[in-house]
């Protein structure tokens, strides 16, 4: 029976996303990697199938224990992974976004970081990059805000048959946005090549597929997309 790797509880199914039937047909045909909307929601809990394939993951490589007692910086703060986070016992743990939406976040602009040089040892900002003017600046600050050997998780959406990052000159606007970048507030699509904007950051890592981190875990049951790798790299 699928099982939640965030709550913990047996389902009958996952939930669909609503909008399923509208996903873009360019998106479609870009074999575009990041949410799989067919097994989208929890039934018992809510949580997405972003929030249980981040979980897995981290579980995989042992992150929760190395959260107890860092510096943790979490941006567009997914709602079900706070407490899972928080239950890890860091010892600073500060949730931002740009347009706080709960009263536990802060205001926080990714391309202008208002934190000190080497603060924290972990950051976690996922479909973040994908709406930023610009994504150099935002990894830029993440390498400054990051203790050395400090980690950055940061998925993001992207299409593996492209070569380079998709994007057009000015914003198209809602419509053409949704359909040629996925969603109305999205401005790019990212490219196989989405490993070198991280490198020429400073950061060192590769994608980390499903079958490596997590062989024998069932993508239906786990209600997961096992095409979307691991974003992780690591600030020498």
């Amino acid at each position: 029976m699928p099982t939640c790797s965030v709550c913990r509880n047996h389902v009958p199914a996952w939930k669909p996303h609503p909008h399923l039937a509208q996903r873009s047909e360019f998106m479609k045909l870009m074999e575009t990697i990041g949410s799989d909307m067919a097994v989208y929601q929890c039934p018992a809990c809510g949580c997405t199938d972003r929030d249980r394939h981040l979980w897995l993951y981290m579980s995989a490589i042992g992150l929760p224990a190395s959260m107890r007692g860092a510096r943790l910086l979490h941006l567009a703060p997914e709602r079900h992974l706070e407490a899972l986070f928080e239950a890890c016992g860091p010892s600073e743990y500060i949730k931002g976004d740009l347009f706080p939406s709960r009263s536990n976040q802060v205001k926080v602009n990714a391309e202008q970081l208002q934190f000190d040089n080497g603060q924290f040892d972990i950051i976690v900002c996922n479909h973040v990059l994908e709406h930023v003017d610009s994504p150099q600046k935002v990894l830029s600050e993440f390498y400054r805000c990051l203790k050395p050997k400090g980690l950055l998780i940061a998925q993001t959406p992207y299409s593996p048959l492209l070569r380079r990052t998709f994007q057009l000159k000015d914003f198209p606007g809602k419509e053409l946005a949704t359909l040629l970048y996925g969603q109305a507030d999205h401005v790019r699509l990212f490219a196989d090549d989405i490993v070198g904007l991280f490198h020429a950051a400073g950061f060192q890592g590769e994608l980390l597929a499903h079958d490596t981190l997590l062989p024998g875990v069932d993508a239906m049951e786990a209600g997961i997309n096992a095409r979307e790798p691991l974003f992780i790299f690591t600030r020498p």
